[in-house]
């Protein structure tokens, strides 16, 4: 057969190769997204695969930063530690937690993330899923991971000052909107404030900006007010997993915690 009548052959099969590679609509495949690496993600439990009833409304999270540090929360109380790893290798050193008292499924939940911590010596990650396993392989803990962000509405739930992170008094609503242009705004409980804030990693920085005047005739909603200004500005770091997020000062210290509205 001559060379030229061969031409109308291949372009029909390769047409027919990259249509095989389109998508169940016909249309381009979608990308697949790369896998997250361990460190610097942040990492929410799927507590359904627990087996404990109730599991879902429970959050617990994990984060392995990449100074050898590990920070999570068990679904009751937060946790810290160390951290080694080696490939797929990875062992855990003594954790230190908080000692927050909970009941039902976050306090199963609690327990069965700290005992399976314990035992874990694989992580696997395929896609956005990390699976922490067994020295067998069998997989004890499985977490959904994605880059932490504090974009979005925000309402804190404790606030520090007075060199105490303090629960929000009463009916107050302390929140915190930041959008994806660098701007925030907000309410103290008493007034609201439009600012600007940089974000880069898990690194930021708040400038609470302009403050409206409102007179707070509580002694105790002033003082809040205050405080929840100054932890703002003294923010230096974040943490954000699902619903939650919290801000950290310079030395640690959470100074701000938030959960998303409703």
């Amino acid at each position: 057969m001559p060379r030229l009548a061969l031409l109308p052959l291949v372009l029909a099969g390769l047409a027919a190769a990259l249509a095989g590679c389109g998508g169940d609509d016909g249309g381009p495949a979608a990308p697949v997204p790369p896998a997250l690496p361990l460190e610097e993600t942040a990492w929410l439990l799927d507590a359904d695969t627990l087996g404990v009833s109730g599991a879902g409304e429970v959050v617990s999270w994990i984060r392995f930063g990449a100074d050898g540090e590990v920070t999570g929360e068990d679904g009751c109380n937060r946790f810290t530690g160390g951290y080694e790893v080696d490939g797929e290798n990875l062992r855990l050193g003594a954790l230190a937690s908080t000692r927050r008292a909970c009941a039902g499924p976050a306090d199963e939940v609690a327990r069965r993330v700290t005992e399976r911590l314990e035992a874990v010596r694989i992580q696997t990650i395929e896609d956005r899923t990390l699976r922490l396993r067994d020295e067998e392989g069998a997989a004890l803990l499985v977490y959904a991971g994605s880059a932490p962000g504090v974009e979005g509405a925000w309402e804190a739930r404790s606030v520090l000052f007075d060199d105490a992170i303090r629960g929000v008094l009463g009916e107050a609503a302390l929140t915190a909107e930041f959008a994806a242009g660098g701007t925030v705004t907000g309410s103290t409980g008493c007034n609201t404030f439009s600012g600007t804030f940089e974000a880069e990693g898990t690194k930021i920085r708040i400038d609470p900006g302009a403050v409206t005047e409102r007179a707070c005739t509580d002694p105790e909603a002033r003082r809040q007010e205050q405080g929840y200004l100054e932890a703002l500005e003294s923010a230096v770091r974040f943490d954000q997993v699902g619903p939650q997020l919290t801000l950290y000062d310079e030395q640690g210290r959470m100074a701000v915690t938030y959960a998303r509205p409703g």
